[in-house]
């Protein structure tokens, strides 16, 4: 093991501990690893600097742009009201499992066809606008997101890049493709046993005192009623933009559409610039750039590699279906909760692809185990692109993620493991 690799993980320890421990902010992660990073020469200046540079923090800083805009002309209220409604039948614990069951089937249908990232950060604005108006912690609610937009989008083929770069890893070695809903088979009993665990025991969810100043209810004006609309628009043309790059259907960066909405709003005096940058603040980029420089750590110093490598040994000459399928799936499942669960699956299923070769098995239930358990990433925030995005707007620790995501590991396993050799066998 090289220097590069113990520094590595040596930052991985520190990123974890500043993490977990309960009076350190986020940003710390990336104060103290930067100079460690930079000092044990694992990344130079220059590469350090870099992740302040990437697109996923624009992402990051529009969607907080958006949200002091919406907040600023009343729409989150409006959003607020309206789930207040469909709720009002309902009173105390059953009302707040009435919210999150509608705010999981809703999120995670949507992922079915959009990418989890995306739609998490698009019901945003609408949980703090159900936090305020119902008293419940955003943290608790954006976790709660997280959860059901990985679970709905592990349902079919596009619903999360994780099953995406499986099916690539297929579509280089010349095998036949998934389809569409391969996935479904075991994703749909997860997605609905899931559901009923993550509603029924939301108590296990951390909460934090972040659920906002108590909305005052007012009567809105004419003009009002004109920002709302103006500024819905700004926010639905952004998302539409992330969902047509995201389908191949533009070429265009969606964060570039976004600014122009932002730049569009301003200008014509619907938000004031301080309203565009109300929930704008420094923890949240330096947070953000902590998370970064974690995973081009990994990348650059080979930790993730090593991680993945240590999963194959396992294995060995076995030919019994379910304790193939559990060591793919467990051991991915590991794996992936030490690095982004894009990383893991892309790496992981060309090796499941030699696997099968050498085995004589059926190459796409090898890649589709390895899939489903890149895609578990219940336990750290680093596991996935959508832990990593969401955690920043919040006050989530590390343990927060491992107290809450545990028994969907366990679920994930046991359906993987009963269902995945009867639909797809090995041999």
């Amino acid at each position: 093991m090289n220097m590069s690799l113990i520094w590595a993980f040596i930052c991985l320890i520190i990123f974890v501990a500043v993490l977990a421990h309960p009076k350190l902010p986020n940003w710390m992660t990336f104060v103290c690893i930067a100079p460690i990073a930079f000092l044990a020469k694992v990344m130079d200046a220059n590469a350090v600097y870099n992740v302040l540079n990437s697109s996923s923090l624009h992402l990051m800083v529009i969607i907080c742009m958006f949200s002091g805009m919406i907040a600023a002309t009343g729409l989150d209220v409006v959003i607020g009201d309206f789930l207040d409604r469909a709720t009002s039948s309902q009173t105390g614990k059953r009302k707040e499992m009435m919210i999150f069951a509608i705010v999981y089937v809703f999120s995670g249908l949507i992922s079915t066809v959009l990418q989890n990232s995306y739609v998490a950060l698009a019901f945003l604005p609408v949980l703090k606008s159900i936090a305020r108006k119902n008293r419940i912690s955003l943290s608790k609610l954006v976790l709660f997101v997280i959860f059901s937009t990985t679970l709905g989008g592990a349902i079919t083929l596009i619903g999360t890049p994780t099953n995406v770069y499986a099916n690539s890893a297929l579509e280089e070695a010349g095998l036949a493709l998934f389809g569409m809903l391969d996935f479904a088979w075991v994703g749909i009993p997860i997605f609905i046993l899931g559901g009923i665990y993550m509603v029924v025991m939301n108590r296990w969810c951390k909460s934090y005192d972040d659920f906002g100043d108590e909305i005052v209810a007012q009567t809105l004006t004419a003009e009002q009623k004109n920002k709302q609309k103006v500024v819905g628009t700004a926010f639905v043309v952004f998302v539409a933009a992330l969902v047509l790059k995201s389908l191949k259907v533009i070429s265009i960066d969606p964060n570039f559409v976004g600014y122009a909405m932002i730049a569009i709003a301003v200008l014509t005096t619907i938000v004031t610039p301080k309203e565009a940058i109300s929930s704008l603040d420094a923890n949240m980029i330096l947070f953000c750039a902590g998370i970064n420089l974690m995973i081009a750590i990994m990348n650059q110093s080979g930790l993730g590699d090593l991680f993945g490598t240590a999963i194959i040994h396992v294995i060995g000459e076995s030919r019994n279906l379910y304790l193939i399928t559990a060591v793919l799936c467990i051991g991915a499942s590991v794996g992936t909760q030490f690095m982004n669960n894009m990383a893991c699956a892309g790496m992981l299923a060309p090796v499941g692809i030699s696997i099968a070769e050498t085995l004589g098995a059926n190459p796409q239930a090898i890649v589709l185990a390895i899939a489903i358990g890149a895609g578990c990433s219940y336990l750290t925030p680093i596991a996935s692109g959508t832990n990593q995005t969401m955690m920043v707007f919040t006050k989530l620790k590390f343990q927060d993620f491992a107290r809450f995501g545990w028994p969907l590991l366990i679920i994930t396993w046991i359906c993987c493991v009963a269902i995945l050799p009867q639909v797809f066998p090995f041999f």
